[in-house]
């Protein structure tokens, strides 16, 4: 086995190394976040809330690309919309109620929002053409039309929840 092969081999080893540590990162639906409040402690009366949720990792999707329409000169669907899916994830806000009466805590409320999947979808944009396509009894030329332009408009779609409990 000579030098190149070697490094050659030492190369694919590395590639497929950093393919395996990134990977779990990849598929995670979300990335953990913990917020720190605790520097909320020094002007709240109570102790400070603590929350944990996540930061969506957004997977865009194939979009529908342009398409030629006969009797159009400009296929249709020129800036066409992409989906994006995502999750958003576990959220959980909770904070110690104090006694008024005692020094000691009442229990601890939680607000607790479960995660689900979400799926939007981008803007896009369809525009025509002011010329027609090239007409026998104009001898070929095409004829002056009205431009048409349309949007597609966004969507959003969801199932978000939240709960309380004590």
């Amino acid at each position: 086995m000579g030098i190149t092969s070697r490094a050659g081999l030492a190369s694919v080893l590395t590639c497929i190394a950093t393919a395996v540590a990134v990977a779990p990162a990849a598929a995670a639906p979300a990335v953990p976040v913990d917020l720190p409040l605790g520097g909320l402690n020094t002007v709240l009366p109570f102790d400070a809330p603590t929350v944990h949720t996540g930061m969506p990792l957004p997977v865009p999707g194939a979009p529908d690309g342009p398409r030629y329409v006969k009797g159009n000169l400009l296929p249709h669907n020129m800036v066409p919309a992409i989906p994006i899916e995502s999750a958003l994830p576990d959220t959980h806000i909770g904070t110690p109620l104090p006694d008024p009466m005692s020094s000691r805590n009442l229990g601890t409320p939680d607000l607790v929002s479960p995660g689900t999947a979400l799926h939007t979808v981008t803007p896009g944009a369809d525009l025509g053409a002011p010329l027609s396509e090239p007409r026998a009894a104009l001898f070929g030329l095409p004829a002056v039309t009205l431009p048409e332009a349309g949007l597609t408009a966004p969507a959003v779609q969801g199932d978000p929840a939240a709960t309380a409990t004590f």
